[in-house]
């Protein structure tokens, strides 16, 4: 066994409890008489030590896994454990959580908040204070330290509320599309410091998004639609499975003539290469028609298994 300078244990993880498991997890909203399944009979299993990217559109499920873990949300049914233990006998001190909504006082400088976090975390002075610098300086906040939090834009809260979330420096962190709002000077200056809390820290990340080249940072991404598991995988994992190569022709007036092994979604057909003398791409070719080949994107594989994109938004309840 070894121990990192912060104290935490890096076992390996046949000897550690699962960051999270889900068994025939469901959560249903109700609003109005109306109702919706936000999550339906989700089993999941992530390691200790992960980088878990939560891949999905709005209303795919993503935001109420994270309520749930964080035990802000009670399912209908199901069980869900946290760092081993059911999540309603959670020890909260040992995760962290940034949502879309901020954990902050407005009335309070950043300085203030963080200071008021690590005391309610139980640490003592001097390792509070060191803590805040250190995450001051790496979200580039020090110099704003005595701004009060309701003086900030948008952006700056939501990396203020990043550092909250990272002060105690937690086994877990739960973070709901953390790079919303981001410039992207401090969208790179956060996904670095979340890439430095996995790597010299041991922090298991699940960390939800749309946004593609984020979810490619992780170890491993889980793909949500309708409240299931659509795929998981390694990015690489999930694109090989796809294919080496895609065609892509978003001509308007293009019709495949066999529409065997095409895919059509929002303007644009699709298909695989079938080899390095693909005899339908050098048709394509041959007739002059206008095309891209590259290598399939996590995008292509969520269409792919979901039969829509990640830009499209579902139906939406609290």
């Amino acid at each position: 066994m070894t121990i990192s300078m912060n104290g935490k244990d890096h076992r390996s993880t046949e000897q550690q409890a699962k960051a999270l498991e889900t068994r025939d997890l469901v959560v249903v909203y109700r609003h109005r008489g109306h109702q919706r399944l936000a999550i339906d009979q989700l089993s999941l299993d992530i390691e200790a030590n992960e980088w878990i990217a939560l891949l999905g559109p709005n209303g795919s499920g993503k935001s109420t896994l994270l309520k749930v873990a964080s035990g802000q949300l009670a399912p209908q049914s199901g069980e869900c454990r946290v760092l081993g233990d059911p999540v309603s006998s959670l020890d909260r001190r040992r995760i962290g959580v940034v949502f879309q909504t901020p954990a902050l006082d407005p009335r309070l400088s950043i300085q203030e908040n963080l200071i008021d976090l690590a005391r309610l975390q139980g640490l003592d002075h001097s390792t509070a204070a060191t803590r805040i610098k250190i995450e001051l300086e790496r979200l580039e906040l020090l110099d704003r330290c005595d701004d009060r939090v309701s003086s900030l834009s948008g952006g700056l809260i939501r990396r203020v509320d990043i550092a909250r979330a990272m002060i105690h420096e937690p086994d877990l962190l739960l973070l709901d599309e953390p790079t919303t709002g981001l410039d992207p000077v401090a969208r790179k200056s956060c996904l670095s410091r979340l890439q430095t809390a996995h790597t010299e820290q041991g922090t298991t990340l699940i960390m939800s998004t749309h946004l593609v080249d984020e979810a490619e940072r992780a170890q491993r991404v889980i793909m949500l639609h309708e409240g299931h598991c659509v795929a998981d995988g390694t990015p690489r994992e999930l694109c090989d499975a796809i294919g080496q190569r895609l065609i892509r022709i978003s001509h308007p007036e293009f019709k495949p003539e066999d529409a065997s092994g095409w895919e059509f979604h929002q303007g644009t057909w699709t298909r695989p290469v079938a080899a390095d003398a693909d005899p339908i791409l050098e048709s394509l070719l041959s007739k002059g028609i206008d095309l891209t080949v590259a290598r399939p994107t996590l995008a292509d594989v969520f269409e792919r298994h979901s039969g829509s994109g990640l830009g499209e938004l579902e139906s939406v309840m609290p």
